[in-house]
């Protein structure tokens, strides 16, 4: 599914990560780990395509373009347009996969994660959600989606502990059913028990 090889990647001169190798296949779940400042989130946005200037090999190996077939949410923004509803952002991303799922299956994603309020009910724009609302409205996004691969960084934040729990419901099952995940967490709680390879870089301090 994918392929790291020979990664490295430095920023104004100062290395990040070297020589870094990793694959994903089916049933892969991956862990980014490291303190403040050793490149996780960099690494994603590589693996993304946001950024490039490294050395080395990043290889996607699936039907079409990889992007048709990976979702991404990165730590600090959740790919939602704050002027749409709720809804509105869904069907805006479903559209762009080519998908065109009735209003019900919508609603009862938005109700799975806690997002059936008024604030739902009155098509109110997402710009007055709170932080937690926007991040499992990103999170029902994910499951709509029904990508192969997840690339998901410090995907917990700003969610409470039912909707932490819930997530790592719903990756565990995304991992059982054939999918894979690249997964950026601080959160030693979210991988007790699943089966991972943890990537660890560098050893800078905060």
């Amino acid at each position: 599914m994918l392929k790291v090889q020979g990664l490295t990647f430095a920023f104004k001169n100062r290395p990040l990560f070297e020589n870094l190798s990793f694959e994903v296949g089916d049933r892969s779940l991956i862990r980014i780990a490291g303190a403040n400042g050793s490149g996780k989130s960099t690494l994603v946005s590589l693996i993304t395509g946001l950024i490039s200037g490294a050395q080395g090999e990043i290889i996607f190996d699936g039907p079409n373009d990889y992007r048709s077939w990976t979702s991404w949410i990165a730590a600090d923004a959740n790919g939602l347009i704050p002027s749409l509803s709720a809804t509105a952002n869904l069907e805006f991303w479903l559209r762009l996969r080519g998908r065109n799922l009735p209003n019900e299956v919508l609603e009862s994603a938005l109700s799975d994660w806690g997002l059936s309020g008024v604030w739902v009910q009155e098509n109110l724009p997402i710009s007055r959600f709170s932080t937690g609302m926007r991040r499992r409205l990103a999170l029902a996004r994910l499951d709509l989606e029904a990508s192969r691969l997840w690339i998901l960084d410090e995907p917990l934040f700003g969610l409470d502990d039912a909707a932490c729990q819930k997530f790592r419901n719903n990756l565990e099952r995304h991992i059982a059913t054939g999918g894979a995940a690249i997964v950026v967490t601080h959160d030693e709680r979210l991988m007790i028990g699943l089966d991972h390879e943890t990537i660890k870089l560098g050893r800078q301090g905060n």
